[in-house]
């Protein structure tokens, strides 16, 4: 077996080894803690993430409001507060040293806000976000703004570029790795554009190396 290498990810030392952050209470603080104990990068999601009272006890998510910006609302702090906890949980069991990520799907309700009022409660305790589910052009923004990495999530070159060029070359400093989710076997969050055929899959590999070719161009070697 073939020993791994650590890399310098989110400004820390680590295995290339990176926890997906899956939703809906899935990926949480103590398996992203647990990950990144062990030396990996963990990643727990902040869509919907699990709260807790004092005493420990799971905070039911239950609307009580009549209307539907109301319940908007309730879903939005529900949301804060839930990935705020498990940050603090990841954060408990992995230590200091050790990478944390938060995971969020740009397209769902408030992604924005809920990302901002997170960082503003819990930045120092997340290195990096990742993000990707639609073209987060504000992700490198609000990133920079508490002096984190983002990790933006694309299916192709062209993705990346219009990212590039639109935002992310103001924020550069904070780019901390791009990842490429293939568009046909993602499993979910297909980023195909209009000109590729969902039937006719393209093999991934030089899809990579055009992205990587893309990065190097815009002086990414690096990253």
């Amino acid at each position: 077996m073939k020993n791994l290498k650590t890399l310098n990810l989110s400004g820390k030392e680590s295995l290339p080894l990176i926890e997906g952050g899956k939703g809906i209470a899935v990926s949480s603080g103590e398996s992203s803690g647990a990950w990144a104990k062990a030396g990996g990068v963990g990643t727990f999601s902040g869509v919907n993430a699990d709260s807790y009272d004092d005493l420990g006890n799971l905070i039911p998510q239950v609307y009580k409001e009549r209307t539907r910006s109301g319940r908007h609302r309730e879903l939005v702090d529900f949301s804060v507060s839930g990935a705020i906890e498990q940050a603090k949980i990841a954060r408990d069991i992995a230590g200091d040293k050790a990478p944390i990520h938060i995971n969020i799907l740009w397209e769902m309700a408030a992604a924005e806000e809920i990302l901002t009022r997170t960082l503003e409660n819990a930045s120092d305790i997340i290195d990096g976000v990742t993000c990707g589910a639609g073209m987060p052009y504000k992700l490198s923004e609000i990133a920079a703004r508490f002096g984190i990495f983002y990790y933006p999530i694309v299916s192709s070159a062209r993705a990346f570029n219009a990212l590039w060029k639109r935002s992310y070359r103001k924020t550069s400093d904070y780019l901390g790795g791009v990842v490429y989710e293939d568009p046909w076997l993602a499993g979910g969050h297909n980023g195909l554009s209009n000109s590729e055929d969902p039937l006719s899959p393209q093999p991934p590999y030089p899809r990579v190396r055009e992205l990587r070719k893309l990065m190097n161009e815009f002086n990414l070697e690096h990253v």
